[in-house]
């Protein structure tokens, strides 16, 4: 079940227009026979001449979020120290 699409548009140098997607997909935990089955998180990136998928258990789905979610904290951090030093005369 596809549960986000995250689409990104740019041009490349000879100002072409591309589009890339971000596709994530869940499959839900289940029981299979008299056992639980993990459920799985698939991240695929998609382009105009293919695509590439990556299915992860929740626990590795877990540890890319929290990278995830650490770096894009750093990079605000640096942000917020370049604008604050910009603003001083």
């Amino acid at each position: 079940m596809i549960v986000s699409q995250f689409p990104h548009f740019y041009q490349d140098k000879d100002g072409k227009s591309h589009r890339n997607m971000l596709q994530l997909e869940v499959e839900e935990p289940a029981m299979q026979g008299n056992f639980p089955k993990d459920g799985h998180v698939m991240i695929r990136l998609q382009d105009q001449e293919s695509q590439k998928a990556f299915k992860m258990t929740p626990q590795e789905t877990l540890a890319v979020g929290k990278e995830l979610v650490a770096l894009a904290e750093e990079q605000q951090a640096q942000m917020r120290q370049l604008w604050k030093s910009k603003a001083k005369p």
